[in-house]
């Protein structure tokens, strides 16, 4: 599967259902030019906009299908799909500290990095 399927798969639900890029844009709060880019592969994007994206075009997670490489060959689907289940059930409290524990780790890597 290419780098950009996910994005692909994005555009032809767009298309399917009569939006523009520009409406799709509008109607998640982001530019043209960003959506643009996640359809082209240059932007995976983050789990606000990707929920409001699947939102707007009325889709499931888990009927996207899709590969996500990190530069290195290595493609963890299931893994991602599963955590954005989880961070779609996700309680509020429960969406806090999941930012708390991103956090912590964003410090420790910074402060690990050689």
């Amino acid at each position: 599967m290419a780098k950009n399927s996910f994005g692909k798969q994005i555009k032809s639900v767009r298309k399917a259902k009569g939006l523009t890029q520009a409406q799709l844009a509008e109607k998640i709060g982001r530019s043209e030019k960003h959506i643009s880019k996640i359809e082209t592969g240059v932007y995976f994007p983050n789990y606000s906009t990707l929920n409001k994206i699947l939102q707007v075009l009325d889709i499931k997670i888990e009927n996207i299908e899709q590969e996500i490489d990190n530069n290195k060959g290595i493609s963890k689907p299931h893994c991602y799909t599963k955590l954005l289940q989880i961070l779609n059930s996700a309680t509020e409290k429960e969406l806090e500290y999941y930012y708390s524990l991103i956090k912590q780790a964003q410090k420790w890597t910074k402060n690990h990095k050689k």
